[in-house]
Order: structure tokens, then sequence, then C-alpha cells
């Protein structure tokens, strides 16, 4: 069974553009200075910003959680080529144990 993955990685950027847009927009209809204007879109794009980088973290999680577990046997591709009918020779044993301790 395939997991499929969830790219939440342009989520804060999609909020912070959409957050400055609007910023943008009122900005202009309200006639602001240039200075205001900045200070602004400054402070909103680090504060949706923020919030996206949140919601992101948020969402990650709650993907992370909803996800079944994986399967010991589907977990590691390598122990597939490790069989019940490998045995080591004593050299191969005594440098496990030795590596070991």
């Amino acid at each position: 069974m395939e997991t499929k993955k969830v790219n939440t990685k342009p989520v804060p950027i999609v909020i912070t553009l959409a957050a400055a847009f609007i910023s943008c927009v009122v900005s202009i209809l309200q006639n602001v200075d240039f200075s205001i204007f900045v200070a602004r879109l400054l402070v909103v794009v680090l504060i949706f910003m923020f919030m996206g980088t949140v919601i992101k973290i948020i969402l990650d999680y709650s993907f992370k959680t909803l996800e079944p577990p994986v399967p010991i046997d589907e977990q590691n591709p390598e122990m597939e080529n490790l069989g019940a009918d490998d045995e080591l020779t004593e050299d191969e044993d005594e440098a496990v144990e030795s590596q070991e301790g």
C-alpha cells in the first residue's frame, strides 16, 4: 500500500503573498504615503510569514499522525538481503563481537 506525501512547503509563501496583496490594495485605496505603505507591507509580511510557518508545522504534524504505520518488513529494504541461512564464519563472528564490546 502506497502512502502519498502531502506537500505543505508552499503554504507559508501562499499565505504571505495573499496577505501582502491585500495589504497593498488597501494601502493604495487609502492613498497612504510611501513610507507608511512600506512599513505596513513589512509588518504584514513578517506576521503572516510567521503564521504560515506555524500553520505548515501543524499541518505536517497532523498529516504525519494520519499516515498508517509502515510494516516492519517494508521499513528497511536492506534487511531483505539478509536471509536466515546466512551464517557468519568464525572470523566474521569474532569481528562482530569485538566491534560490539
